[in-house]
């Protein structure tokens, strides 16, 4: 194994570390030595790879936006060439719990929560937020040229959903007893089904109680 594959490696390990240590901890008592502890790896090999505490905390932010961003693009690769099923797909890997699981939603709340005094944090949202807007209105402007949807505020239905995205995984982490992924869904596919009827109302509708054997 080479050395940049072997510091790719433990930078990982660094990162990985630190999600789970904010996600227990959070940033209040968060130390490079108990990163390192949690690492398995040496104090002194932390700050080889990173000069400070806020150089890892900006890197751990950055890796978890390109792991969402990346699942994204994965589902959308898988879904084809129809912009509804593209669309949907997106609404299926937002809830995905490999990226809205309580410890990732942990730690991104935790760094959204700082975002307001951290210009770093900040531009990293900023980021987030404007590909995931401009990719939910183009894939909501092609759904409505193809199925005929006139006079559609593509800017409000692309914001709305980007907001409500951000609400159902705050919901996902305050209540998670009576809160699952399968209600995020049907909330997201029941707010385009009020845009999109036709391509949505199917699967916005809540799911049948099983019957009876004998019924």
């Amino acid at each position: 194994m080479g050395r940049a594959e072997i510091k790719e490696i433990r930078r990982t390990q660094l990162i990985e570390a630190t999600i789970d240590m904010i996600a227990r901890h959070g940033f209040a008592a968060l130390t490079l030595a108990d990163i390192a502890k949690a690492a398995h790896l040496s104090s002194g090999i932390v700050n080889f790879y990173f000069r400070s505490k806020e150089e890892l905390l900006i890197a751990t932010f950055r890796h978890l936006a390109a792991g969402y961003e990346r699942s994204i693009e994965q589902a959308l690769a898988r879904a084809g060439d129809d912009p509804a099923e593209q669309l949907a797909a997106v609404i299926e890997a937002d809830s995905d719990p490999r990226v809205a699981g309580r410890k990732h939603v942990t730690v991104w709340y935790a760094f959204w929560g700082e975002a307001r005094w951290r210009p770093e944090y900040l531009e990293v949202c900023a980021e987030i937020s404007d590909r995931f807007y401009r990719q939910t209105r183009a894939l909501c402007a092609a759904i409505a040229e193809r199925g005929g949807y006139r006079d559609l505020d593509l800017d409000a239905i692309a914001r709305g959903f980007n907001a409500m995205s951000d609400g159902l995984w705050l919901e996902l982490l305050t209540s998670p007893k009576s809160f699952t992924r399968e209600d995020s869904k049907r909330i997201s596919y029941a707010f385009f089904a009020s845009v999109f009827p036709k391509e949505f109302a199917a699967r916005a509708r809540p799911p049948q109680p099983a019957r009876a054997a004998n019924a």
